[in-house]
């Protein structure tokens, strides 16, 4: 196949890289071959079967090429091997009948008059140090090429070779005569894409953007010339893939991109299975059918690449840090809303983001941030808002086709009015819940970024969340195990309080502060302390239940404050003051309520109590997506029934409500939502914790 004419075997760009590696499938077929002549040396007519290739014999410009379908890690390391054999040849054997055998293979691999070479990567991808090895001409090899698989390779193979005497060599070259591969043709007006989906679905599967790849590079609904494939590849691989050479794992990243460009693109967050974001893409941008259609789509996906890597990773002078870090890490929470924001507002040129309105990309970005801190103190789960997040624009659109105008006040009218699950918590409820929600356990990397939001606001030199974050810690400042020392806490308030915003801080010396007592630790953090926000520890003398919740409450007021959204009246007003929205009473004969339940789990749910008999869960409320054994038999037919007809759907670790559901009874609602039996008069509580038992009804 190989040795056998000239015809150049062409690796289209959607094929996936070259990851054999030499320790792993390099060291087995070698291994398999020599076990292979061991146990086969009399039987010279038993052949070793190395598997099936697939190619389409290409004809353009006059030149005829084989495009690999299937086949390309076999067929790229037999070429490896060949030029491993070649140079043992060259470098150690020496001898004329060897080097006229060197000179066979290299006419093979490469033709010194016209430059050709046996095997051509469309994707671009290390083409140079694949040519230096077909040419020979080892003596150019850089140190980039010694990075690349294709070298990694070829040096094992050859030291593998080199290793072996004149006789343990010329058997091995001679195993190789008895390797056989069946090739299976393709005609030129075959659908290779079909083909390929189909190859792919019975052996390790290849990665959704392989396969977006492999849709969009077939071109078979249009001519395309050798120039204009080549642009539109070096488009591709220079422009948009080269923004995420820098990834650990780039098909994972990838795939996690175009789940998102399909999420701005059609408002809706498709499942992170690769077949799903392929057919998701496919269905979204339909037949390409001209060589301007394909290097739009390849342009347009530039763009947003080099938004969502700016936002995800990189940065931008006109951008401000402190708010775009603090968000990263619920980036793909808020990714086509951010996306969204900076493609508003900003250009690309040259392959550069140019933002054409810093402030107001800045100002929507606050607001964001704000809206994902208000929920955060709310105790409100991220995962409630995934679903959310891609439609707001659509939102947004529906309420003003010019929103972006002011995208910050437009957002902020958005979410201070939508439906609950979704809004964003008012002060009042802020209030309420600041004091009492465990923090510690559902949000702790949350919690120290959010701090660091707090300290970095006002100031010139930022507390980095890139690098700093790795050496600060959250801080208990009543501890977790108390001494004799804080025996003036009883074990009621220090359960309840423990994991509070009030009793947590953050240091970058965590076991210097241990379980000391509370006047040491205020002496501590007072003279060595570089965190502001610690300074409000000296504002108490002891500090016990009354003091953890005046820091919460100084610490939520601090907040609001900074970001504009502190409201005197509102944060100063009694609790036991009559508002019937925020109480959530419905109704002048008060026999209808709003309540919640939670989990330690993260599961947040809302449901009206109407006149006593009507209890309707609310669209946003989210439930455990796992059921224990304890679970009667008609609850889980009706959470299945619920799962069927899309009233929740899977979401994560959760499942979420679609639109509001009417269950027949508190428990009902409560089994089926925390997946275990259970006293839903218990669960479900008001505003101010309340339950249903206490409550009377």
């Amino acid at each position: 196949m190989i040795m056998g004419d000239l015809t150049q075997f062409h690796i289209p760009i959607y094929q996936r890289r070259y990851t054999w590696e030499s320790n792993k499938q390099v060291e087995k077929l070698i291994s398999d071959l020599l076990e292979f002549d061991v146990e086969h040396k009399d039987n010279l007519r038993t052949d070793y079967y190395i598997g099936n290739v697939i190619v389409k014999n290409q004809t353009r410009a006059m030149m005829t090429e084989r495009v690999v379908i299937d086949g390309q890690q076999r067929i790229t390391t037999t070429i490896l091997l060949l030029c491993a054999i070649r140079d043992i040849y060259l470098n150690k054997i020496k001898s004329d009948v060897a080097k006229q055998a060197a000179r066979n293979i290299t006419k093979s691999l490469y033709s010194e008059e016209d430059g050709d070479i046996k095997l051509k990567l469309n994707n671009m991808e290390h083409q140079c140090t694949l040519t230096t090895l077909l040419k020979g001409a080892l003596e150019t090899i850089t140190p980039v090429d010694k990075k690349t698989n294709y070298w990694k390779n070829y040096l094992y193979i050859y030291k593998k070779l080199e290793s072996m005497d004149a006789e343990q060599f010329d058997r091995f070259v001679n195993i190789l005569e008895r390797v056989k591969v069946v090739i299976i043709f393709f005609d030129d007006d075959q659908d290779e894409n079909s083909v390929f989906e189909s190859i792919n679905s019975l052996g390790k599967p290849l990665s959704g953007s392989d396969l977006i790849k492999n849709f969009i590079f077939t071109f078979k609904n249009f001519p395309c010339s050798h120039s204009d494939e080549n642009y539109l590849t070096e488009l591709y691989t220079k422009n948009f893939e080269s923004l995420f050479s820098h990834e650990k794992d780039i098909e994972k990243e990838l795939e996690s991109f175009y789940r998102e460009y399909i999420a701005i693109k059609t408002q809706t967050l498709v499942n992170k299975d690769p077949k799903i974001i392929y057919y998701s893409f496919k269905k979204m941008t339909g037949e390409i059918d001209s060589f301007n259609e394909c290097k739009d789509l390849v342009i347009d996906l530039i763009k947003w690449a080099l938004i969502y890597q700016t936002l995800r990773t990189g940065a931008h002078k006109d951008i401000d840090k402190n708010h775009s870090e603090y968000l990263r890490a619920s980036f793909f929470t808020y990714a086509t809303l951010l996306m969204d924001i900076v493609d508003k507002s900003s250009h690309v040129e040259n392959n550069e983001l140019i933002i054409d309105n810093k402030q107001r990309i800045n100002d929507a970005l606050r607001k964001v941030v704000i809206y994902d801190v208000c929920r955060m103190l709310a105790g409100y789960p991220e995962k409630q808002i995934t679903r959310l997040i891609p439609t707001i624009t659509k939102k947004l659109e529906k309420q003003n086709e010019n929103y972006f105008v002011d995208y910050a006040e437009s957002f902020e009218r958005l979410v201070t009015s939508t439906a609950e699950g979704y809004k964003q918590p008012s002060i009042s409820a802020l209030k309420r819940s600041v004091v009492n929600v465990d923090l510690y356990n559902r949000v702790k990397k949350k919690v120290l970024r959010f701090f660091i939001l707090l300290e970095n606001s006002g100031k010139n030199e930022y507390i980095s969340f890139e690098n700093d974050l790795k050496n600060c810690q959250i801080e208990h400042i009543m501890p977790q195990s108390l001494t004799g020392d804080w025996g003036y806490i009883s074990e009621d308030v220090h359960e309840k309080l423990l994991h509070t915003l009030g009793n947590l801080s953050i240091t970058f010396d965590n076991q210097e502060l241990s379980n000391k007592p509370f006047f040491e630790k205020k002496k501590i953090l007072e003279s060595k302390s570089r965190i502001t926000i610690n300074k409000l520890l000296l504002d108490y003398e002891t500090f016990d239940e009354s003091a953890i919740c005046a820091r919460s409450l100084k610490i939520l007021e601090m907040f609001l404050k900074i970001y504009g959204i502190y409201n005197k009246s509102e944060f100063n007003k009694e609790e036991n003051s009559v508002d019937w929205h925020e109480n959530d009473i419905f109704g002048d004969d008060f026999s209808s309520i709003r309540v919640s339940l939670s989990t330690n789990r993260g599961i947040l749910a809302y449901a009206k109590f109407v006149q006593r008999n009507k209890f309707i869960v609310e669209e946003g409320s989210t439930a455990s997506a796992n059921i224990q054994p304890s679970l009667q038999e008609a609850l889980i037919l009706k959470r299945e029934e619920l799962i069927a007809k899309g009233v929740m759907i899977p979401d994560g670790d959760f499942l979420v409500f679609t639109k509001d559901y009417e269950f027949t009874s508190p428990s009902q609602a409560a089994g089926i939502i925390k997946g275990i039996s259970s006293n839903g008069k218990n669960d479900w509580k008001d505003h101010l914790g309340a339950s249903l038992n206490e409550l009377g009804y």
